[in-house]
């Protein structure tokens, strides 16, 4: 029997540019031009991990604010980075450094503490006008500058690095990994922005919710709309990924419907582990087996391993 995503393969049409490529060259070539910049500032330490704040400039010299757990000996460690979910900030993951891992997260432009001008009517239809504006344009950006500057914080050169996310932030993760194939491994729970035109039908809330009421009150701009999320679509990124990816879904999730992550993985070409859960976004007691997720990414980092690819969700 085939898998639930290779069903889906057969059943949907992904809208990619004929310029994708070639836009997602020239922006990061645009983004070299901005010059890295980042100020570092100590800010605790528990046991032999220390706290740093870091600021660093990113697209069109928006500041971006994130921070580095960091161990304080010489021995070679994992570096993972990370983002979090639509409308979120990051939080202090001393959990995943005391597992033995350096950690660099950062808020996206227009999130938490990295503050950018956004659309009152929802952060995704800031600059929704065209490709070249988007905000998601800046914020993949910031994803690819937060690791160049990650590189350089690193007390180990060398070592391993994962991009992780969950929600926007493993869309961000899968798109960054896409355009600069800088990471080693990349895992990815519910990513988002997947199949863009299913999200416009399946979705009324969240991102997918902030469009639909744009379109609902202004059809006009249905096809201009439509047309920029293309070039954000995750799923037109996975099949430029080519190092190994563990992605996660939610059977039952209404932000971020099954149906568009399967569009994602059935898009992948690289060595990749597929784990579903009950739930995701939801306040349902299994939620808590997002945890087995959680615990294999940190081992994938740890290993530089994926995880065998039984389904372990459930």
């Amino acid at each position: 029997m085939p898998e639930p995503h290779d069903v889906l393969a057969e059943q949907i049409t992904l809208d990619k540019p004929g310029d994708f490529a070639h836009f997602w060259r020239d922006t990061l070539d645009q983004l070299n031009h901005y010059a890295i910049e980042h100020e570092k500032t100590p800010v605790d330490k528990r046991g032999g991990i220390t706290h740093t704040a870091v600021d660093f400039n990113s697209w069109l010299d928006t500041r971006i604010s994130g921070y580095y757990l960091h161990w304080d000996d010489a021995q070679p460690r994992p570096l993972v980075i990370y983002t979090h979910g639509y409308y979120g900030q990051y939080d202090i993951q001393w959990q995943w450094a005391e597992q033995g891992l350096n950690v660099f997260g950062f808020d996206s432009r227009g999130f938490g503490r990295s503050t950018f001008p956004t659309h009152a009517d929802g952060w995704i239809l800031t600059g929704i006008e065209s490709p070249q504006t988007s905000i998601i344009r800046g914020a993949v950006c910031d994803y690819v500058r937060a690791a160049e500057i990650a590189r350089l914080s690193s007390s180990t050169a060398g070592s391993r690095i994962l991009y992780y996310g969950y929600s926007f932030g493993g869309a961000m993760a899968l798109a960054a990994e896409a355009v600069s194939q800088a990471a080693d491994l990349v895992a990815a729970g519910v990513p988002t922005f997947g199949w863009m035109a299913g999200r416009r039908k399946l979705v009324r809330s969240g991102s997918s919710g902030e469009v639909n009421r744009t379109i609902d009150s202004h059809p006009e701009l249905e096809t201009r709309i439509m047309d920029t999320l293309s070039y954000f679509d995750t799923a037109n990124f996975a099949d430029m990924i080519n190092k190994p990816v563990l992605i996660g879904i939610g059977r039952e999730d209404h932000i971020v419907p099954a149906q568009t992550v399967r569009a994602i993985c059935a898009q992948l070409h690289c060595p990749h582990v597929i784990r579903e859960f009950p739930y995701s976004h939801s306040s349902q007691p299994d939620e808590s087996l997002w945890q087995n997720f959680k615990q294999e990414w940190i081992q994938m980092a740890l290993t530089g391993k994926l995880p065998i690819k039984e389904d372990r969700g459930t």
